[in-house]
């Protein structure tokens, strides 16, 4: 397995786990013409602190959420691929005498990607993704508890994305993007960058990843239950991530990442994220 393709795994596998914390990715390294990847996932991630604006909160008990999802990736001729993604999403919040649940089919994406630039031995793959959002079916609580399985709001995001890949099984990667979305959703900025190194088979990556909110109030704050709900608040989002990737002789790729809240937040749980996820190629 060459570095371009453990590129092409990590990437998918963190676009499985950026869903779980209102992120996006896409694959630098697209997918060959008719190749069709998919990719099941399982995102947990649980949290009994919370941040109302930056303020940290305790919750009497845990916050859990738990999303099954599937992601297609398929090439739709030389440089350029679909994507598309659904999933059905829960969350459970049990304090004493009472008990919160919500669920429903997760937020679905559905993109194009185009590749730019190639990647050569002077310069980076480059790619351009433009994508449509659309809302699940789950409920949106305006009001405490913070139990929102997502923003239930539809939308469009785009992002450039960069990779390259060099001696010694490293490479680097980044993307940066833009969503918007309705039901008076803030706009965001999105992001992330990381290094990935290949061991034969085996591959293991690194990265930071931000979300910050363009717009909004605070939880708890003026106008937070009347003029506005958890979908109208300014959320900003950190994490560090790490994975371990393993390819078998069949081509099909197995991983396991991680991602842990740091730094200043605003208006999000202090959650630590597990994602597990297989990717079956097969060719057309």
């Amino acid at each position: 397995m060459n570095i371009s393709s453990l590129l092409k795994l990590t990437l998918a596998s963190v676009a499985g786990l950026a869903a779980a914390h209102t992120g996006s990715a896409q694959n630098i390294w697209l997918a060959e013409p008719g190749e069709l990847v998919v990719t099941p996932n399982y995102t947990f991630q649980s949290y009994d602190t919370f941040y109302a604006g930056t303020a940290r909160m305790s919750l009497p008990d845990d916050i859990t959420q738990r999303t099954s999802s599937l992601r297609f990736d398929y090439g739709l001729a030389p440089g350029f691929a679909l994507d598309a993604s659904v999933g059905y999403t829960e969350v459970k919040f049990s304090p004493p005498g009472a008990n919160f649940k919500r669920s429903g089919r997760d937020d679905s994406q559905l993109g194009l990607t185009y590749a730019i630039l190639q990647e050569t031995a002077e310069r980076p793959a480059l790619t351009l993704r433009v994508g449509a959002i659309f809302a699940g079916n789950y409920d949106v609580p305006t009001t405490l508890p913070p139990i929102n399985p997502g923003d239930g709001a539809s939308g469009f995001e785009t992002s450039l994305a960069a990779g390259k890949s060099f001696g010694d099984g490293f490479a680097a990667y980044g993307e940066l993007g833009y969503r918007n979305r309705n039901h008076g959703v803030p706009d965001d900025l999105f992001g992330t960058a990381g290094l990935a190194k290949q061991f034969g088979a085996f591959g293991v990556n690194i990265g930071y990843r931000r979300t910050q909110g363009l717009s909004g109030g605070d939880i708890g704050g003026p106008g937070f239950g009347t003029s506005f709900g958890f979908p109208g608040v300014k959320e900003i989002t950190q994490f560090v991530e790490g994975g371990l990737a393993f390819t078998d002789g069949g081509g099909r790729s197995y991983r396991f990442l991680v991602a842990e809240r740091m730094g200043t937040v605003r208006n999000t749980g202090d959650a630590t994220i597990y994602n597990f996820s297989i990717s079956l190629p097969f060719k057309f």
